[in-house]
């Protein structure tokens, strides 16, 4: 592949060719993309794979165009299959350096098509005070528990501790009480039993079910690993 833009080396094209291939990637749609997005919400980490017509010869041309906070890129090929594969290998480089967030929770790219590195998670779903409650109605030591359903979507469920990996637990019958400064005694705390024993029992399981998001989020990341060839 030819560097047609570069601010790290020299390109191997005249400046008018590369004005004009610069462009005609601004004015297109991507055929390909992985994106990254840094705390603040912005996109600083991008490889995007393109494809037009040569400015002059009307070849069809494939280009590479990758930039981060420091280094601006764009090569050019004839082949699709090596621009595919100049694409894949960039994206790639940018996973390896992908490490963990302030919240020990797995960095992932926020768009991407390539397989084997760390994509966006899906939509995850809300602990809910009513999750906390049937914790405390549920006979035996029950968990509540990130899976996945039928299709492969992120589900909590409600099971027996000795039968879910701690792993994937979310919340458990055992915390509840705790959270909530009560035990069983000779008879067993319900949720309709907390309710009269706390003057705010709606507020105290709200809070219980909303500290729960980051461990819902960092449970996805047991489920949603990243593949190693």
């Amino acid at each position: 592949m030819r560097n047609v833009i570069s601010n790290v080396t020299s390109s191997d094209v005249s400046d008018e060719y590369a004005e004009q291939v610069k462009e005609l990637i601004a004015a297109q749609n991507p055929q390909r993309e992985t994106t990254q997005v840094n705390e603040w919400g912005q996109t600083d980490f991008r490889v995007r794979l393109h494809t037009y017509e040569a400015p002059g010869s009307g070849e069809t041309m494939w280009a590479v165009d990758y930039s981060d906070p420091v280094v601006r890129e764009v090569e050019e090929s004839d082949s699709q299959t090596e621009a595919d594969a100049r694409y894949e290998a960039l994206v790639r480089d940018g996973a390896e350096n992908l490490g963990t967030d302030d919240d020990g929770l797995q960095e992932r790219f926020a768009v991407t098509d390539v397989d084997g590195v760390p994509g966006p998670l899906p939509e995850l779903p809300d602990v809910t005070p009513e999750h906390v409650e049937e914790l405390l109605d549920e006979a035996g030591d029950p968990v509540l528990y990130l899976a996945l359903d039928d299709d492969g979507d992120p589900v909590l469920r409600i099971g027996q501790a000795d039968q879910v990996d701690s792993d994937v637990t979310v919340l458990t019958r055992s915390q509840v009480l705790d959270e909530l400064r009560l035990s069983d005694g000779s008879s067993r705390v319900t949720a309709e039993h907390a309710a009269r024993e706390i003057h705010d029992f709606a507020m105290e399981t709200s809070l219980i079910a909303h500290a729960r998001t980051a461990t819902v989020r960092r449970t996805a990341d047991v489920l949603f690993t990243v593949p190693t060839a």
